[in-house]
């Protein structure tokens, strides 16, 4: 089998925007979400803030469009699929489908979006504009 550095599972430590320099928690203080890479090059991820409020009615079908916004912007799921490098190390990903339809048939490859495993934890750079970027730190799971 081909040297694979982030295979497995990942829960996510934390999670913010840097603008220019300036943190935004866009997921809040306190970011949940799991990633997996499995061994035959797929992933899935889902990342929200888990301290936004719960809808009034307790029912995700009738929610106001202050619940509905919240709710949108505080959460992501994306899945596809995953290439490595010679080394084992990420090296792109391939969006098949995601929460946000825009990303659909999208893929990111090391100018927008890297993977740098070292021991148990793996920082995530997603580049979205000159300056403008989201960082994720992640801890496998045993």
């Amino acid at each position: 089998m081909k040297k694979n550095n982030v295979i497995g599972t990942w829960k996510l430590i934390t999670g913010y925007m840097d603008n220019h320099g300036k943190r935004i928690d866009v997921l809040g203080l306190n970011p949940s979400g799991m990633v997996v890479f499995t061994e035959d090059m797929h992933f899935m991820v889902i990342v929200h803030n888990p301290d936004i409020p719960k809808f009034a009615s307790g029912d995700r079908a009738t929610g106001t469009p202050e619940e509905y916004k919240t709710a949108v912007t505080s959460s992501l799921g994306v899945y596809g699929t995953y290439t490595t490098d010679e080394h084992g190390d990420f090296l792109e990903q391939h969006v098949i489908g995601s929460t946000f339809r825009d990303m659909n048939g999208s893929s990111r490859g090391p100018k927008e979006l890297t993977e740098k495993v070292e021991g148990n934890r793996m920082s995530e750079t997603l580049r979205i504009a000159d300056g403008i970027s989201v960082k994720l730190v992640w801890e496998k799971i045993k």
